[in-house]
This record gives C-alpha cells, sequence and structure tokens, in this order.
C-alpha cells in the first residue's frame, strides 16, 4: 500500500476473542504515529452467539478535518483483519475488499453455532475462504494460525491477536514503523510484555519474508496416540489382549481399536468386551457386509460411551487437561494458575448417575421439595486446582465404577439393544436395509433434549422409515439411495423426524400413484 494513503480497515472476530482490544491498539497507534484515527463496533453475542465487526477509518495528515464513515463499503477497504477463519470469510464473501487489499487472518477456528447443530458434517468447508483470498489478493494475503505461532515461542494463545495486529501492520502501513503500536499495547496495561513481543513477532516475520503463510485447511490431526496416553500400563495390555486374537481388516479394524480403547478409558474391560461381542454376532450374520459392520463399529461405541457427569468430571481432572491450559497461555509449569470449571447438570443427570432404587427415592423426594424438579438445573462452580474442587470433581468421576449399576446406564443399554436388534432384523429382510438401520445411529449424540429429539428422530426412522423403503425395494426402486437421502435429512439437526419421513413418502409416490401422506410427529 503506498505510503500516505488512507487506511479503511475492517476486522472481523467472535464475541470473546478481544476484537476491542485489537481495534483500540489500532487506532491508538495511528494516532501516535500522527494519523487521524477513528473505529466503530458492531457487536454481536458475545462467545459464539454471533459475529463482532470493527471498522477503522485512519489518513496520514491529521492536520486536515475530515469527515469518517461509520460503516465500510463494499469494495473500498484496504485492510481485512479475520480473528477467526470463518468471520474473515463473512468480511471477503461480502465483497468489501478492494483491488489492493490487504488480508491478514487467523486460521484457528471456532465453530460457529450453525456448524454444531447438525448431527453430522455441518463444519463449512475452509477450503473455500483459502481460495477466496488467493483470488482477491495473490501477493497480500497472509494467513497462519496464529495461536499456534505464537504458543511455539512460549507465548500465551491470547496474545494471538497483537500477533496478527504486528503482520497488519508491517503489510498495510507504508511509512510507520511498530513504535506507535508498541506505546499503544504499553498504555492499554492489558498483559504488555507478552503482547509486546507477539506484536513485534507479527511485524517481524512480515518484513523479513518469513511470515508462516498457510495455503489451505490444516490436516486432522490423529489423536491415536494421545488416546492410547490415557490409558494406564494395565489398560494398554488390556487392550492388546482384546484384540490380539482378532482378525478385523484393515478397514475395519481402523474403528475397532479405538473404540476399544475408548470403551476402557470410559468404563472397564467388560464394556469392551461386551461391544466386540456384538460386533462379532454382527459379522456372524449370513450375507452381512463391511459396510454394515463399519457403521455399528463407529456409531455403536460412541452410543456405548454416552457423556454423563462422571465422563466429564473424569476428562476435566486429566493431567494433560491442565498441561493444555499451560501450555494454550504460555504459563511455565512452575507458576500457578486457577481454573475454574463451570458444571450445569440437571435432575435427570443426577437422578440417572444413581441406582434405580435411589434415583426413584431422589426424584420422589425432589418433586415433593420442587414442583418443577425435573426441570430443574443445578449450576456448580468448582476451582479445580483447588484441593476442594478438585477432589469433588474426582468424586464424581468414581462414580464411573458404579454407572453399570445407574439407571442412566440401563436405560441406555434397552435403548441400545432396541437399535441393534432392528440392524439383525432389517438385514433379515435386506443387507441394504441392515446397514441403513445401523447407519441411522449415527444420529444419537448429544445430551438431554438434544438427545431425546435424537432418539425421537431414529425410533421414527427405525418404525416407521424402514418401512417405506421395504415397500420401495419390493417396487423396485434404489431403497440404497433413498435411504441415504433420508438418513442425510435425518442427520441435519434433531428433531427432522417428519421430514425424513415426509421424504421417504415422497420417493415411495413417486414410483406410482400413491399420494404422498405425513406422519404425525
Amino acid at each position: 500500500m503506498a505510503a500516505g494513503k488512507s487506511l479503511r480497515v475492517l476486522i472481523g472476530t467472535v464475541g470473546g476473542q478481544g476484537g476491542g482490544v485489537l481495534s483500540d491498539w489500532l487506532v491508538h497507534g495511528l494516532i501516535n504515529a500522527g494519523w487521524d484515527a477513528v473505529s466503530i463496533g458492531l457487536l454481536g453475542i458475545s462467545q459464539r452467539g454471533g459475529t463482532v465487526t470493527y471498522y477503522c477509518e485512519a489518513a496520514p495528515d491529521r492536520s486536515r478535518r475530515r469527515t469518517h464513515s461509520m460503516f465500510a463499503m463494499p469494495g473500498d477497504v484496504n485492510l481485512l483483519i479475520g480473528q477467526e477463519l470463518l468471520e474473515l470469510g463473512r468480511l471477503m464473501g461480502g465483497g468489501y475488499a478492494s483491488s489492493d487489499c490487504v488480508i491478514v487472518g487467523n486460521t484457528a477456528r471456532t465453530y460457529a453455532t450453525l456448524e454444531k447443530m447438525p448431527a453430522e458434517e455441518g463444519i463449512f468447508d475452509s477450503k473455500q475462504i483459502f481460495t477466496a483470498a488467493h483470488d482477491l489478493a495473490p501477493d497480500r494475503h497472509y494467513l497462519c494460525n496464529a495461536q499456534a505461532v505464537v504458543v511455539e515461542q512460549g507465548l500465551s494463545a491470547l496474545s494471538s491477536n497483537a500477533f496478527l495486529l504486528g503482520a497488519a501492520v508491517a503489510a498495510a502501513v507504508e511509512g510507520v514503523d511498530d513504535a506507535p503500536f508498541v506505546e499503544a499495547i504499553k498504555a492499554s496495561e492489558i498483559n504488555v510484555k507478552a503482547n509486546i513481543a507477539a506484536f513485534q513477532l507479527g511485524y517481524r516475520l512480515v518484513k523479513e519474508g518469513r511470515f508462516p503463510a498457510q495455503s489451505g485447511p490444516e490436516a486432522a490431526r490423529p489423536d491415536a496416540s494421545r488416546r492410547a496416553a490415557r490409558l494406564s500400563a494395565a489398560e494398554a495390555a488390556t487392550v492388546e489382549r482384546l484384540l490380539a486374537q482378532r482378525r478385523d481388516s484393515a478397514e475395519l479394524a481402523q474403528f475397532v481399536r479405538p473404540a476399544v480403547e475408548n470403551l476402557i478409558d470410559y468404563m472397564d474391560e467388560a464394556h469392551a468386551a461386551h461391544y466386540l461381542e456384538l460386533l462379532d454376532r454382527l459379522a456372524g450374520l449370513p450375507g452381512v457386509d463391511i459396510a454394515t459392520l463399519k457403521a455399528f463399529a463407529r456409531h455403536g461405541a460412541l452410543w456405548l460411551a454416552y457423556e454423563d457427569i462422571p465422563r466429564v468430571a473424569q476428562l476435566k481432572t486429566r493431567p494433560e487437561r491442565y498441561l493444555q491450559v499451560l501450555r494454550e497461555h504460555g504459563i511455565k509449569p512452575r507458576h500457578g494458575v486457577e481454573v475454574t470449571d463451570f458444571l450445569v447438570p440437571d435432575a435427570e443427570q443426577i437422578v440417572g448417575m444413581l441406582p434405580p432404587w435411589m434415583g426413584r427415592i431422589v426424584a420422589g423426594v425432589g418433586g415433593m421439595l420442587m414442583r418443577d424438579f425435573d426441570k430443574r438445573s443445578f449450576p456448580l462452580r468448582l476451582g479445580s486446582t483447588t484441593v476442594s474442587g478438585y477432589w469433588s470433581l474426582r468424586t464424581l468421576a468414581a462414580f464411573r465404577g458404579m454407572r453399570r449399576r445407574s439407571s442412566r446406564y440401563a436405560h441406555e443399554m434397552d435403548l441400545f439393544k432396541r437399535w441393534y436388534d432392528a440392524i439383525g432384523a432389517a438385514h433379515a429382510r435386506s443387507p441394504v436395509l441392515g446397514c441403513l438401520v445401523a447407519e441411522a445411529g449415527r444420529v444419537v449424540k448429544g445430551y438431554g433434549r438434544v438427545r431425546d429429539q435424537a432418539l425421537d428422530d431414529l425410533w421414527g426412522f427405525l418404525d416407521e422409515g424402514v418401512l417405506i423403503l421395504e415397500r420401495i425395494q419390493r417396487g423396485g426402486g434404489d431403497v440404497g439411495a433413498v435411504g441415504r437421502a433420508a438418513l442425510k435429512i435425518l442427520a441435519s439437526e434433531s428433531g427432522t423426524r417428519v421430514r425424513c419421513l415426509a421424504a421417504l413418502q415422497k420417493a415411495e409416490a413417486e414410483m406410482g400413484d400413491v399420494p404422498p401422506m405425513l406422519h404425525a410427529a
């Protein structure tokens, strides 16, 4: 960007990421350098409920009085900064970039609500964002995982904002060195040492042509070693013993090993052995194909490791979790850190971790004391780095050993058996139907109301959808394609039972003169 040219900056971020601080640093740094600069923020919902956008206009000659715009105009912004990759994509998709725009972005993802709602395949394909950045600014885009870069340098992940600012100043603000922005960071009195170091790192990497540019989405990191590291030596030996006599194909084994490791970590050897027994029973069905076995191996393992209070407490007290907190915030192990965990269990979750007889007593007494006991939640705030908080969580985690005797376990196993038996029954009529029923298990995720809706979706597919598919198959239709399309609807989000059945009825009607009828939910 030519020296002396005015600057129009649009910053896209997520609530809670510190976009306001970054905007203040930018404006005050430009003012320190003698520029005329103003900014405005359009605030969304905090944390990840909505986008937050900041717009800044600045000109190098403060002596001239100007009227600045209060909002960005499409095609007029010459510096785009994205603190989160999807937010950067929103700005580029809005057409704000000018022909000489510089694009600086953080490739780390904080998933949007709409991405997390579907049961599967809800994550946005970020390849499109990288392609757009390259097309809009072929030689002027700087994208990298800012958190990872600063953490590798021993800095806090929170200082990634300062890193992005340093890169943006070096790339887009000609005629101004780093000193005015360093002064702005000092004046803010926010983690000054780390933020200055991160700012200068970003500034230096761009100026020296060593910016760690990322050309595409990061490949998913395999978590096999991390998962195995959670197991004790005895548990790891148990995994090897359970798998030693198996002759699973490589295609199936990629699901079986992680499932066994996770189920032993979740509960015990017997739980994992039961899973393998069920898998082998399916494998013994005449004409069963690998797709059915893979579907059960994957979705069955996830169901058998349903999330409950003991599991949450177990994960929150793992040593590696605290090490991750230290690493992400650039804190040395010798330094103290306080971690506060917020849990909001509801009455159903609390009763579910108790034996059935005790759960009935607690539910009865609770109902007498509180009319809405079954709808109540009980917020907990535990300092998990304090002695009392840590051992409170460890006590909850110890209920893992009682899980098999809990009312929630009995209920989940009844539901699980209903799905498992339906796989065998459908397979007896048609291997394709059996495979579709096994695939339907993928919709059972989440907890609370979302899980209840997902189960209702599943039962709708098993009780009504499979009958429609059977009729379509008898009529010569492509039952596999129709069934997969219906499951895609079912997996898009919880509560889609009616839409799924309507799609199946429509497919059936298109084969003849039967009018589509919408089943009641």
